[in-house]
């Protein structure tokens, strides 16, 4: 495939963006231009929170234990003349409670928290999807070593899409996600390019305006 760069109209100095990374640091104006030209970063699962019931649970057995701790420091009536049963109901009884709201507590916490991570990895799975996209988009930008600027090609974006002006570094990472700025200078400062014109559409026939 051979490639043109739309700034100086050369070809010999053009390379695809994922191989111009390790000489853009040494090569661009921009010291930050490694970094806006590196791939859209993967995504990640989001934290898994507890449910609001495991903390009033916690709650609930937290303060029923306190007023049972209470009632066991209260001047004791005499025991003795009942059964065991009696007496160790009196003094545990403060404890079964909170007991069983902790065991509840962690029931819930364990229910809501697999829930949580079914419904994380499906919303993962539809990030995943639109970060392949996206890669592949990345991928199909190239780099002028001498303009030290990106553009990508006719029909890079998608089928049939007209080639893009000559991009900055920094103006790259916003046409990889689909929404490039309305002006693009390049990095050389040799002015800026035009804007994309009307009816240019995006991933999904979005117009990218």
């Amino acid at each position: 495939m051979s490639v043109i760069c739309p700034g100086c109209a050369g070809g010999e100095h053009v390379l695809p963006v994922p191989e111009a990374l390790g000489d853009v640091v040494a090569a661009a104006a921009d010291p930050s231009a490694a970094a806006h030209l590196a791939p859209p970063p993967a995504p990640q699962p989001g934290p898994v929170r507890d449910s609001a019931a495991v903390a009033v649970l916690v709650v609930l057995a937290a303060l029923w234990l306190l007023l049972g701790v209470l009632s066991l420091l209260r001047p004791r009536p005499d025991l003795d003349r009942y059964g065991d049963a009696y007496r160790a109901g009196y003094l545990l009884g403060g404890l079964v409670g909170p007991a069983v709201l902790t065991g509840a507590a962690m029931v819930v916490r364990m229910l809501s928290r697999r829930r949580a991570r079914r419904r994380e990895e499906e919303l993962l799975w539809g990030r995943q999807a639109r970060w392949q996209h996206l890669v592949a988009r990345w991928r199909s930008g190239w780099w002028c070593r001498r303009c030290q600027a990106a553009f990508f090609p006719v029909g890079a974006l998608h089928p049939g899409a007209p080639p893009s002006p000559l991009l900055a570094a920094r103006h790259y990472p916003a046409w990889v996600l689909g929404t490039p700025a309305p002006a693009t200078a390049t990095a050389t400062g040799s002015g800026s390019a035009p804007s994309p014109g009307p009816g240019r559409q995006g991933a999904g026939g979005q117009a990218l305006s």
